[in-house]
């Protein structure tokens, strides 16, 4: 079972302040153009972002799969106040268990596309919005990251220049993009 996160639970006003005020990214176009260090196979990119009424340093992690385009996550921190995440998407992966006192087991469990807070305990606490609970508009948002990241963006309040929506490049324009499971470069091409 994960552990509270003891600076959320000591000091849960200022975790609201965090996630209830506006942030502000510092680009509007995020392009995924860095390799992951331990995960040759994930594309990411950190931005900073600036809170509205907390002069602390924030940022924005963008990662996505390389293999899977479906398979991303946007990641808020705040390294001052706990070193991880302190609001998240999870478009892919395993599903995670709220572990709360008197909820069966079967309530617990949260699947993939969905959202992480905490609650004043200091619980990770994952949920999915009324638009991740509908199947056509799930579906949508996880065939455009850039659509997703728009619905991060009010979930979290984070935009840039405080009313526009962050948009997310999965492959930088110096690279090729095709899906190797399913594109052939060399379709139609005959060899003499």
């Amino acid at each position: 079972m994960e552990k509270p996160v003891k600076e959320i639970k000591e000091n849960y006003a200022k975790y609201e302040e965090l996630l209830v005020n506006t942030k502000n990214t510092s680009t509007k176009v995020i392009v995924l153009d860095e390799i992951k260090g331990n995960h040759k196979n994930t594309r990411v990119k950190k931005v900073d972002v600036e809170h509205t009424s907390i002069p602390e340093t924030l940022e924005l992690i963008v990662e996505s799969k390389i293999e899977n385009k479906k398979d991303f996550k946007f990641k808020l921190r705040a390294p001052e106040y706990t070193g991880i995440p302190f609001f998240r998407f999870d478009s892919d992966g395993v599903a995670h268990y709220n572990r709360m006192p008197d909820v069966e087991l079967p309530k617990q469990k949260v699947d993939t596309p969905h959202f992480h807070k905490y609650d004043d305990g200091g619980r990770n606490i994952a949920y999915k919005t009324e638009s991740l609970k509908k199947e056509t508009e799930k579906e949508a948002l996880l065939n455009d990251i850039s659509l997703c990241m728009a619905h991060y963006c009010d979930e979290s309040q984070t935009f840039y220049n405080t009313d526009k929506y962050v948009e997310i490049v999965q492959t930088p324009p110096t690279e090729m993009d095709f899906d190797s499971n399913n594109d052939n470069p060399t379709e139609g091409v005959e060899y003499d």
